[in-house]
């Protein structure tokens, strides 16, 4: 069997390998640069219609366990967040919500600021108190660098339990091999532990960790620090793509394309002034105007040439592919869907 090539290692590509893989596909992951998935929340915002049970298997972990339904967290600013998937330990269900938080930060670092947030959810009617723990850390370092000792773990729980609330606010910073971290500090305080729901940090890069760990368990091989720099096609399909990594110049046959490259703000698509440009120079591009929600022309998953006919081995998924409908906050949802649509294209083929 061909090996798949998926071009693009954000939470499309790496959900198109993980389905790829577990399906008997050799699948290689070519990808460069930070995906957006890893400078998201780490939560779905909605459920996957077309393929909830299986992006549920494929985030399964005992580590950082999922939870699902009509959650709600709290983000960075205070303010309230509602998904529908998150970890454990950023989002409470409809009969959890807490009645007073302690909300902690550390002092001099902008990981979390006390009292602007217990302010806000103050006016949302939740008794909320500020906790600012001693620091002397700077600001531009992360927070890691405060917890690397078992100490420091133990004088938070000291503290929490000196307070009140029956739920702890804390910043988001652990990694997700440090998430267990978090059901220790429940234990020692006794009080509810909620991370701050907060873009552009932790959070994202755990999620983006386990998807990579999932896609190589299901038996993906990984090339990190990669670009595919052309592709050739013939006669329909995609036959070979030239990958470049470092002084490395690699050809490979190509059995099957998933192109996951993202959109143009993570340089997946190109930019001719305002309008979408495929890098590779081999396959339509739509942008309607809307460069967020322009990309990639599809026929039920499969790429459609510049000329207008159906690639029959090549399928698009993630911000790549146009998505006129697509509103805020449905990056990671659509993701997930056009991979599966993808797969199942490439399966059907």
């Amino acid at each position: 069997m061909s090996e798949v090539l998926v071009v693009g290692s954000g939470a499309a590509g790496l959900f198109s390998s993980w389905l790829l893989a577990r399906d008997g596909w050799p699948v290689i992951v070519v990808g460069k640069g930070t995906p957006s998935s890893a400078m998201s929340t780490g939560c779905l915002r909605r459920m996957p219609e077309a393929c909830h049970e299986k992006a549920l298997n494929f985030l399964a972990d005992e580590g950082m366990p999922m939870v699902t339904g009509e959650r709600t967290g709290i983000s960075k600013l205070g303010t309230p967040f509602e998904c529908w998937l998150s970890p454990s330990h950023s989002t409470w269900g409809p009969e959890g919500a807490p009645g007073s938080v302690t909300v902690v930060g550390f002092q001099g670092h902008p990981s979390l600021h006390p009292n602007l947030i217990s302010s806000v959810l103050g006016h949302q009617g939740i008794r909320a108190r500020p906790l600012t723990l001693p620091s002397t850390l700077p600001p531009d370092i992360p927070l890691t660098a405060l917890f690397r000792d078992e100490g420091a773990w133990e004088g938070v729980a000291t503290e929490v339990q000196r307070t009140e609330g029956g739920t702890v606010h804390l910043p988001a910073f652990l990694s997700r091999r440090d998430y267990w971290r978090l059901d220790w500090l429940e234990r020692q305080c006794g009080r509810t532990v909620l991370e701050a729901v907060t873009p552009l940090e932790a959070p994202g890069q755990r999620l983006l960790d386990l998807m990579r760990a999932r896609a190589i368990e299901a038996g993906a091989s990984i090339w990190d620090g990669r670009t595919v720099t052309s592709l050739t096609v013939e006669n329909g399909s995609v036959r070979t793509a030239i990958v470049r990594g470092g002084l490395e110049v690699r050809e490979m046959e190509v059995g099957a394309l998933v192109m996951a490259t993202g959109g143009a703000l993570v340089n997946g698509l190109g930019l001719n002034g305002r309008e979408l440009v495929d890098p590779f120079n081999a396959f339509k591009v739509l942008d309607d105007g809307d460069v967020l929600r322009g990309g990639y022309a599809t026929k039920e998953g499969r790429l459609v040439s510049r000329s207008g006919n159906v690639v029959r081995n090549a399928a698009g998924a993630g911000d790549c592919v146009r998505a006129p409908c697509k509103g805020y906050g449905d990056g990671l949802p659509h993701a997930f869907e056009s991979a599966w649509t993808a797969v199942k294209a490439l399966e059907g083929a």
